[in-house]
């Protein structure tokens, strides 16, 4: 794919067809597709330093997750940690937001860190930083949009929402700028690493995340029995849920 847009269309084909297979799938492919929406628009509005480099950035990001979940659906080998994330889909038992979690977890953790090192010249990351720390603010601008359309399907999320008075999205916000902080230290190991042994440092920090990933799945704060109790305060009508998560893409 050469264009942003391309990208959007390919992730609105993961969407429908999550409509189509009722997968929870289509919780991650929504959050995504908002995120890049936002991205391209901030491109679109100049707002980063090098707004040429940040859509091949943005390119090579997106690239890394269609990739992985095109080689899944095929049977094929992809990285640990999207492997679980995919693999949970069939979990019937998971929250909503575990999904989103799982997806963000493998894509920011992992992708980004390697996808922004892939784009700069060998041992010279640095001029990036400016415009990776820009996309926190970029980001974090869609993010009670997000948790507008979860407070529909969840109704925990909308008492808390409710209660903190659209407070608690800075819970998202925070789990979103921690993980860039930790993808632009990746940045800056792959970036400073020779090509040849690049394959080594993706495997360690995939290694990483698929341990996050464990973590989500099953969080030592969260018993059996409160996931279960939280679980029936949920929509389970996934057709509808992404419906709702996916409406708020054109922002």
């Amino acid at each position: 794919m050469k264009t942003i847009e391309e990208v959007l269309k390919k992730l609105d084909e993961i969407i429908i067809w999550s409509k189509e297979n009722q997968s929870p799938i289509g919780y991650f492919a929504c959050t995504y597709r908002i995120m890049t929406a936002q991205v391209l628009k901030g491109i679109q509005q100049k707002k980063f330093e090098d707004n040429p480099r940040m859509t091949l950035l943005d390119l090579a990001f997106a690239n890394r997750y269609l990739e992985a979940w095109e080689n899944y659906s095929k049977g094929k080998k992809c990285t640990n940690a999207w492997y679980l994330a995919f693999e949970a889909t069939k979990n019937k038992n998971l929250l909503i937001l575990q999904h989103i979690f799982l997806g963000m977890n493998a894509h920011i953790n992992l992708d980004l860190g390697i996808s922004a090192a892939s784009v700069m010249p060998y041992r010279k990351i640095n001029p990036l930083k400016k415009d990776f720390e820009t996309i926190n603010s970029v980001i974090a601008s869609i993010n009670q949009n997000v948790q507008d359309s979860l407070n529909k399907i969840c109704y925990p999320v909308n008492l808390i929402d409710k209660l903190s008075n659209g407070k608690d999205n800075v819970i998202l916000d925070f789990a979103i700028s921690k993980a860039r902080e930790t993808s632009w230290a990746t940045a800056v190991i792959a970036s400073n690493t020779p090509n040849f042994l690049r394959e080594s440092v993706i495997n360690i920090v995939d290694y990483a995340a698929a341990k996050v990933a464990s973590q989500i799945l099953n969080p030592k704060l969260l018993s059996s029995q409160l996931a279960k109790e939280l679980k029936k305060c949920e929509s389970n009508d996934v057709v509808k849920n992404i419906e709702i998560l996916a409406s708020t893409k054109n922002i």
